[in-house]
């Protein structure tokens, strides 16, 4: 990992353990649910009128508040992790999550989570706040989406893989060094999410037609819509999964 990365991950590390110490809401009554938002384990990195984007880093055995899911959402994961999800009434059950685990997680509950490992689980949240996106539940119907709506007894997901969820289009994509993915999707909303450093070229029709990216595991990369081809142009084996729908363009603050 870059230390320009490694540095921003202790930084956030950090800030999370302090945010920890201070920060259950003053209104909040034993066993009452917040949102994600209110939870300092979860930094809000963007939002549109589609979605939220969350990034969470636990430290080994620290827990998230019980925190509110009301809709729809899917979490991407960096490094192999063991944690226990326990939803609000249920038992808890526990998780052995490769490098690179995408889950996609109904909407309707509220639940805690506990990093079991003995190194930080990070962790990115993709909440779909327009629930039209998502409005066919995941199922288990072979191929990736038996991992990724986690089904019992599910192998891992392969280094390239595809699937959809109501109007998401997900797909998991490996290039080794050198080498391009092609994309022709005309869908509005398209990003990359880096399971590990970004350091590729986009090429797009749009300006800048040739734009170098380099980007810490855990970021997310916004695609201009029309083609767009991706070429990793550093050293090592690139990792990422692309979330694709339409609707709402990156927003420009």
């Amino acid at each position: 990992m870059k230390l320009a990365a490694i540095v921003s991950f202790v930084a956030l590390a950090l800030a999370v353990a302090t945010g920890h110490a201070q920060a259950q809401p003053q209104n909040q009554k034993p066993g009452q649910a917040v949102p994600l938002a209110q939870d300092p384990h979860f930094h809000l990195m963007y939002e549109n009128p589609d979605i939220q984007v969350f990034e969470s880093v636990l430290l080994p055995h620290q827990s998230t508040l019980l925190d509110e899911h009301d809709n729809n959402s899917l979490f991407v994961t960096f490094g192999q992790s063991t944690i226990t999800m326990q939803d609000a009434g249920q038992p808890p059950q526990q998780l052995t999550l490769p490098d690179g685990a995408v889950r996609f997680v109904e909407g309707g509950i509220a639940s805690t989570l506990t990093n079991d490992g003995d190194r930080p689980f990070h962790e990115l949240t993709i909440v779909f706040v327009n629930q039209g996106l998502t409005a066919r539940s995941c199922s288990c119907n072979g191929g990736p989406a038996e991992a990724v709506c986690e089904c019992p007894n599910a192998p891992p997901l392969p280094g390239n893989w595809e699937m959809r969820v109501g109007q998401v289009f997900l797909k998991g994509v490996t290039l080794a060094p050198g080498a391009t993915w092609d994309d022709s999707s005309t869908r509005t909303a398209r990003f990359l999410v880096a399971v590990t450093p970004f350091d590729m070229m986009d090429v797009s029709i749009h300006e800048p037609k040739n734009l170098e990216v380099r980007l810490p595991e855990g970021q997310f990369h916004w695609l201009a819509p029309g083609p767009n081809q991706i070429q990793n142009i550093g050293s090592q084996p690139m990792r990422f999964v692309s979330v694709e729908f339409y609707g709402t363009e990156k927003r420009e603050d």
